[in-house]
């Protein structure tokens, strides 16, 4: 019930960021209690330095280690108080290439021994993918929803 609810309330907001603007990710995150969701979305040459689809050994190399990322780094991308307790791990990842453009999604599965509504999140997006200068950050938790733009890694935002 939490995951229907939880993407009929963000669908609208994902509508707010389907611009595609080179350099801007965009973060949606809800939480019900200690359960959450984190969905993620750029242009692929935020994640890996282009958006045609990869066709050289080179390419799909750089492709593979740029999604590859959002496993490895998980940790680096969200920092949630250490008090809460909260593991992230990525759901999955997609490429979603329409001609010459293409955007990445990855969803995360976050799972806190006590709440995290009350305390905040920092983000260190820019120093996983140095091309994303911008994270538009949009939060929903009990009765919390906000936006936030984020212009620097360690920038917080209060949940």
């Amino acid at each position: 019930m939490f995951n229907v609810l939880l993407f009929s309330v963000l669908s609208s907001v994902a509508s707010a960021h389907s611009a595609h603007v080179h350099g801007v990710a965009t973060i949606d995150i809800a939480f019900d209690g200690k359960n959450g969701k984190i969905e993620f979305h750029a242009p692929a040459s935020s994640i890996y330095g282009f958006e045609y689809e990869a066709k050289s050994v080179k390419d799909k190399a750089n492709k593979e280690a740029g999604l590859k990322k959002f496993n490895d780094k998980v940790n680096d991308l969200f920092l949630f108080a250490a008090d809460n307790k909260c593991e992230v791990k990525m759901d999955y990842n997609e490429v979603v290439q329409k001609e010459n453009h293409a955007d990445v999604n990855a969803v995360f599965n976050v799972v806190c021994e006590k709440t995290p509504t009350g305390t905040a999140v920092s983000f260190g997006v820019q120093k996983v993918f140095s091309r994303v200068k911008s994270v538009k950050v949009n939060v929903l938790t009990g009765d919390t929803q906000k936006s936030q733009e984020i212009k620097k890694d360690g920038e917080q935002v209060e949940l």
